[in-house]
């Protein structure tokens, strides 16, 4: 009867062990997918902000200056850069094409690294 009592505790020791592990394991696939929760949020942020200020652009009639890091308000520690240029294609020698491209840039940071989504529209001009 005695040696049966010293069993058991082996027993109950060998079952923590084994569920630790398995908690620690559940445990770090919990705090995995927060991560990829919260970084999939402010990428769908970003193509929100991005698009909206496309789609802005267009109506405008694809008029503006150029932005530089503009602080989105709605969303703070986001920012918007927008760059209009020529449109050169690399692999058509046409001559001259009347086309520019505009790509708007949302940049964030994110657990402490530089993110950023970038769209882009491709236009004829006049």
């Amino acid at each position: 009867m005695k040696q049966n009592k010293g069993f058991v505790l082996v027993e109950i020791l060998v079952a923590l062990a084994i569920l630790s592990i398995v908690l620690l394991s559940v445990i770090s696939g919990v705090q995995s997918s927060i991560y990829v929760i919260a970084g999939m949020k402010n990428y769908t942020r970003a193509m929100l902000i991005a698009r909206s200020r496309m789609n802005d652009f267009i109506l405008r009639n694809m008029r503006g200056t150029d932005l530089k890091d503009e602080p989105v308000k709605e969303y703070p520690g986001f920012a918007v850069s927008r760059v209009t240029k020529r449109f050169e294609h690399p692999m058509i020698d046409l001559g001259p094409l009347s086309a520019n491209r505009t790509e708007i840039t949302v940049n964030w940071k994110e657990r402490g690294r530089e993110r950023e989504y970038t769209v882009s529209y491709i236009y004829q001009t006049q």
